[in-house]
């Protein structure tokens, strides 16, 4: 019997109760139009292995301070229900164990047989419907996490933990892999999915991790470069850059909280998440002390939705960073106690704006600027109830 403790989550009803107290607006720091990628320049370097992260081609740039547009006042915020399920991790193949009390030389099939160590898991080679458990509660600390396999559609590589409570991977996670599943993981550093040298990652699930880093740390929280991920119920804290990073395509993150991101000055602007990817949902997640915004889009056609954002200079802004045109849906959003705006547009991307927005039903408490929507776009706005 495999000693599996995956919880299915079906469902997490959470009510927050937001009281209306703004903040003066400040001079604004605007986000700049972020370049793709730019702050991939802080992963690792693995020379040996040819594992080199890239740098940015185009730095970080910070753009003109957005001209305000006065607001009434403040409304009552509102925060609607969260309604988030976590899938239930399938293993069909064989399942390898890992403990401190292990051993290397073991077949690792058993926790009576456990490996000792990450380096060991990261020379297996996997197949796929195959599973590597961490012992929970455990710190193993040799190495970053390396898968050197993939999935299929229909079998995924598992990673996560057996026992009581979450194994700790202090050195973070590094792959170019698709088809991976990882839950109830701690992380002390970067987990890096994808590389804009090596290839995209895709078809990735991240669940129920925490991603937690030591002060004075100079790292984002997740790097994800791909399609089609799938990145709920996580915590993500404590980082000297964004909370997470975004390239690709068809994003869906729900239910993540964010907090406490951009700690470092690196002489760019930091957000909760930036999203520099098309097609992605954030909904039904909590960000909340961030440096710059909570989220920064830059892709056509993001759905932002009943998300919680406290505590930084923007709630929501976008830089057209896209060749192409989509319609982006921000609805439902509580956006309070942001220093200069709760929702922005700027005109200052890699392209003329053409994306089309729908602003709809957010609850913005930021005094004395709810929405800068200046920008004119060959596309259309509709705005209403915010």
């Amino acid at each position: 019997m495999r000693h599996f403790r995956y919880i299915f989550l079906t469902a997490v009803i959470m009510f927050l109760s937001i009281a209306s107290t703004g903040q003066a607006a400040i001079s604004h720091r605007d986000s700049g139009t972020h370049r793709k990628g730019a702050q991939v320049h802080h992963h690792k370097t693995k020379a040996a292995k040819h594992h080199r992260k890239a740098k940015a081609a185009k730095h970080h740039r910070k753009a003109k301070a957005p001209t305000a547009t006065k607001a009434s006042a403040p409304v009552q915020a509102r925060r609607m229900p969260l309604v988030v399920g976590a899938a239930v991790p399938v293993v069909s193949g064989t399942t390898y164990y890992v403990s401190a009390s292990g051993s290397d030389a073991n077949s690792g099939t058993s926790p009576a047989q456990a490996w000792q160590t990450v380096g060991r898991v990261n020379r297996q080679s996997l197949a796929p419907g195959d599973a590597v458990l961490f012992a929970g509660g455990q710190t193993f600390s040799d190495s970053d996490l390396e898968p050197a396999t993939s999935g299929t559609a229909a079998h995924s590589i598992v990673f996560g933990s057996f026992g009581q409570g979450d194994a700790v991977l202090p050195k973070g996670a590094w792959f170019v892999h698709d088809y991976l599943l990882f839950d109830h993981l701690r992380f002390a550093s970067t987990f890096f999915g994808g590389s804009a040298v090596k290839g995209p990652s895709n078809h990735i699930t991240v669940q129920n991790c925490q991603f937690s880093l030591p002060a004075g740390n100079q790292q984002l929280g997740l790097y994800a470069n791909g399609t089609d991920w799938t990145i709920q119920n996580n915590v993500v804290q404590n980082t000297g850059l964004s909370g997470m990073l975004l390239n690709g395509d068809g994003y869906h993150v729900v239910g993540n909280t964010i907090d406490n991101v951009g700690l470092y000055d690196a002489g760019y602007n930091a957000h909760g998440i930036y999203l520099d990817a098309s097609d992605a949902t954030i909904t039904d997640n909590t960000i909340t002390r961030f440096s710059e915004s909570a989220v920064s889009a830059r892709y056509r056609s993001s759905t932002i939705e009943r998300n919680y954002m406290d505590g930084g200079q923007i709630g929501i802004d976008f830089y057209q960073t896209d060749a192409n045109a989509g319609t982006s849906h921000w609805l439902d959003n509580t956006i309070k106690n942001t220093t200069t705006v709760g929702i922005y547009v700027s005109s200052d991307g890699d392209f003329p704006l053409h994306e089309s927005f729908v602003i709809q039903s957010n609850a913005i408490d930021s005094s004395p600027v709810l929405t800068n929507l200046r920008a004119v776009t060959t596309g259309t706005y509709t705005v209403a109830d915010n």
